[in-house]
């Protein structure tokens, strides 16, 4: 591998610890900069570009998990020195839980069908799909955000938000398989029509996410096992890795601009996307 091809291989988990948390697509951009950028691994193996992007979804949660996870464990210590369980973050922690059944669940079922779909280099039909489905998520998530404008905040913390609701946006996050849908949009979008607070509802996007991000990292790893070509291994440290420090650096920023704005620059932006990528991959 020459090094214009380890750039594009740097890029692509660039791109993936990035977009992970905008509600942008991570799919479609992973997607369209592998049709453009695919180094030779990538543009050889499906089972490959799975684990290759497994990986990077790895490094992205991990950086979350430092960021976000040790604030809101369900332990604390009291007065004492004493470790207790929080019983409300206990709930919250039962609830994440309980999303991890679904997620695996389609992931086992539909997960490798998905990801040789998504991320094959040269497949005008993933293209069509993703230009489609990132102009009709742009004008869902514009219409909805204006609806939005008129809905008051109910839940102010994460600890306030129903067992349900944590539940069903933990759930509606397993559509992300498909090029063009966002994980972490849709579940952002999703708490704030259901009455969450903007800044709440990043909280609740990013814990709820974690159960699908852990399937979709690790799954493609448990189920095609690990290639013992030693490059292939160093390729999916490097994603890990590139996506870990990407996503350390920039997750911070992103969740604060997003906890104070709403999501309807990002729907301009999705059908932005979605035109120019019919005009210059499609027509």
């Amino acid at each position: 591998m020459g090094f214009f091809d380890i750039i594009k291989m740097i890029l692509i988990a660039a791109c993936a610890g990035v977009t992970e948390w905008l509600p942008v697509s991570n799919s479609a951009h992973i997607t369209v900069l592998g049709h453009y950028l695919g180094f030779p691994d990538w543009n050889a193996s499906a089972v490959f570009r799975e684990q290759y992007v497994g990986a990077a979804t790895f490094g992205a949660l991990m950086a979350a998990v430092l960021l976000f996870l040790p604030k809101n464990l369900p332990l604390y210590r009291d007065w004492k020195g004493n470790v207790k369980a929080a019983g409300e973050r206990t709930r919250i922690f039962t609830v994440i839980g309980l999303s991890w059944i679904p997620n695996l669940v389609i992931g086992l079922i539909f997960g490798s069908d998905f990801s040789a779909f998504t991320y094959a280099p040269d497949s005008l039909r993933t293209l069509r799909m993703t230009m489609v489905l990132m102009i009709a998520g742009g004008l869902i998530v514009w219409f909805a955000e204006i609806r939005n404008r008129a809905t008051l905040p109910l839940y102010d913390r994460p600890e306030d938000v129903p067992f349900r609701f944590w539940l069903l946006i933990g759930l509606v996050q397993t559509v992300a398989f498909l090029p063009g849908c966002s994980r972490f949009g849709i579940a952002i979008l999703l708490a704030v029509t259901l009455g969450i607070g903007r800044r709440t509802a990043v909280t609740v996007a990013i814990l709820s996410g974690m159960p699908s991000l852990i399937v979709n990292g690790l799954l493609p790893l448990v189920i095609h096992g690990i290639q013992p070509d030693r490059w292939m291994i160093s390729e999916l440290i490097t994603a890990a890795i590139v996506s870990f420090l990407v996503s350390f650096a920039v997750v911070r920023a992103i969740v604060s601009y997003l906890s104070e704005t709403s999501l309807t620059r990002f729907a301009k932006y999705r059908i932005a996307f979605g035109i120019l990528l019919y005009l210059f991959c499609i027509l």
